[in-house]
């Protein structure tokens, strides 16, 4: 779905702004990171001959997206959709590709019976409007929106290709422009002439894989929606798109009651039943909106309507946490969590970690309290927007790791860089950089992973520490220093660091931010609390 502001002033693309590695082809692997396109985050993967390759792609990708974005925006007044919502009740030419939009729509809307419908847009103004003022909508506000909505939207007209807008309701493309533009976008950037063999783009969880490109995609478990947890489910995909919709991250307080943003058109209320939908299909805008529908429909018709389409598969997930998968859902893969990639690869000492042994245990059970299990480490944070950036902005470099009371790390929770250590830009993390041998051999691990989820607003970002160190060992309770590293090229470097005690208590600590973290906060809390 489309949210913010989604017109990005024109990048530079410079070498050093590309991160690299090499893959077993030939073609080498260059990732680059956004914020605030489409109102989220961005994740560009190229895999191509040449630098000049990767460079000229993000360049097309990110022109295309500017585009699409001019003819789709709900948010910005000049766009092609806002101007023409604007003329209501004349059949007014529109470009190709609103127009296909628009289609699409009307054939979403009639095949799931209204489950689909962009005049959702004044439930979510209504809704917003009465969240605001910590209360739900009455049912005499629900029937007149109800009404409104039960006007006809537009009327098409294949032949002329105009659009006539008959109602003053109002009207929204989120559930399904932004699998559009990323369709559009990835396709265009896909040029064997230039050597460029696969693109993956990501944006907000919504996401697109071309080319001869096979990328592992997690899938974020609703309950547990951070960088780091364990996911849901992991499947290898090319030539693929891939969609998740749900509300871990967005939607309306009411009181202590959380509400989805997502809504069924028929009833005018948010959905309940549904946490999250994940769907593959060929094409992205059909994944986009095929992962709002399911979180409309009831289990069954969901899977019934994913047998009858060709191509498309999904996972659901219920309040309940019970799971649901189409037949021909993909085999997870083996989930590359960085302590068992760590314990699979060679043997390291336990003091060389940093972590007791065995025979230290035994002499000091008496004194050492264990890490209570039912308790989690919550570290949330928000990149800051450069001085002087109005639209898009590039991610610094960032490490989220803890260290034990002795300076020595123990786990990493988060970083965002290149995966070989020896990267000309790795060691700007300074303190994460020089750590011991345990932090180093972390190193030989790619920790960056391609994520499907619930759009998240752009720069925010969690990680969780269950207590466990990079080999998936269990550290007591006690003493640790929690660390925030972020440096961002032809920029600042800069550290937060707090120290805390783990027990039985929970607590929250904020932390104060600077150029480059906005703002931290630590909650020490019991499993299972979302919000």
């Amino acid at each position: 779905m489309i949210h913010g502001s989604l017109i990005g002033l024109p990048a530079l693309v410079v070498w050093g702004s590309l991160l690299f590695l090499f893959s077993p082809a030939t073609a080498k692997e260059f990732t680059t990171y956004h914020e605030n396109v489409l109102g989220t985050s961005l994740e560009l993967r190229t895999n191509t001959d040449t630098a000049e390759g990767a460079i000229w792609a993000e360049k097309r990708i990110l022109g295309e997206i500017d585009r699409l974005s001019a003819i789709f925006s709900g948010y910005d007044a000049n766009s092609e959709f806002n101007r023409w919502q604007a003329t209501p009740n004349v059949a007014m030419k529109v470009s190709p590709e609103l127009f296909a939009v628009l289609q699409a729509c009307d054939e979403w809307a009639t095949r799931t019976e209204g489950a689909f419908d962009p005049r959702v847009e004044a439930l979510t103004r209504l809704w917003s409007r009465c969240a605001k003022q910590n209360r739900i909508p009455t049912a005499d506000e629900l029937s007149a929106t109800k009404l409104l909505m039960s006007r006809p939207a537009w009327r098409l007209d294949v032949r002329t290709r105009t659009a006539e807008r008959l109602s003053d309701c109002p009207l929204s493309l989120n559930a399904i422009a932004k699998g559009y533009i990323v369709e559009s976008a990835c396709n265009i950037a896909l040029d064997q002439g230039r050597g460029i063999r696969g693109i993956l783009l990501n944006i907000g969880g919504d996401l697109r894989v071309c080319g001869e490109l096979a990328q592992s995609i997690v899938i974020v478990d609703p309950t547990s929606d951070s960088e780091n947890a364990e996911p849901l489910s992991q499947v290898k995909v090319q030539a693929r798109a891939v969609a998740t919709s749900g509300n871990s991250q967005r939607g309306y307080r009411i009181g202590d009651r959380w509400y989805s943003h997502i809504f069924d058109p028929r009833t005018g209320l948010p959905v309940e039943n549904i946490t999250s939908a994940t769907v593959i299909a060929s094409r992205a805008d059909t994944a986009d909106a095929l992962a709002t529908i399911f979180n409309v429909l009831p289990v069954a018709e969901s899977l019934r309507l994913a047998k009858s389409l060709s191509d498309v598969d999904c996972l659901l997930v219920e309040r309940d946490g019970r799971t649901f998968r189409s037949n021909s859902w993909p085999d997870s893969v083996r989930p590359a969590a960085p302590h068992s990639a760590l314990a699979d690869a060679k043997p390291v000492t336990a003091s060389a970690a940093g972590v007791p042994t065995k025979q230290d245990g035994e002499k000091k059970a008496d004194s050492v309290r264990q890490w209570n299990e039912e308790f989690e480490l919550l570290v949330a944070f928000e990149i800051q927007r450069p001085e002087g950036a109005s639209g898009r902005y590039r991610r610094p470099y960032v490490a989220v790791w803890v260290e034990d009371k002795e300076g020595a790390s123990v786990r990493t929770l988060i970083l965002w860089a290149q995966k070989n250590a020896r990267s000309q830009w790795v060691p700007d993390l300074r303190r994460w950089y020089r750590g011991d041998q345990a932090r180093r051999l972390v190193d030989e691990f790619d920790l960056r992973k391609t994520l499907s989820r619930a759009t998240r607003p752009p720069g925010k970002y969690d990680a969780i520490w269950d207590g466990k160190d990079d080999h998936g060992r269990q550290l007591p309770a006690g003493e640790y220093t929690v660390n925030l590293e972020a440096a961002r090229e032809h920029g600042t470097y800069q550290s937060i660091r707090k120290r805390v005690t783990f027990a039985d208590q929970p607590f929250v600590e904020d932390l104060n931010g600077n150029v480059e973290i906005k703002s931290a906060t630590l909650t020490y809390r019991r499993k299972g609390q979302v919000r």
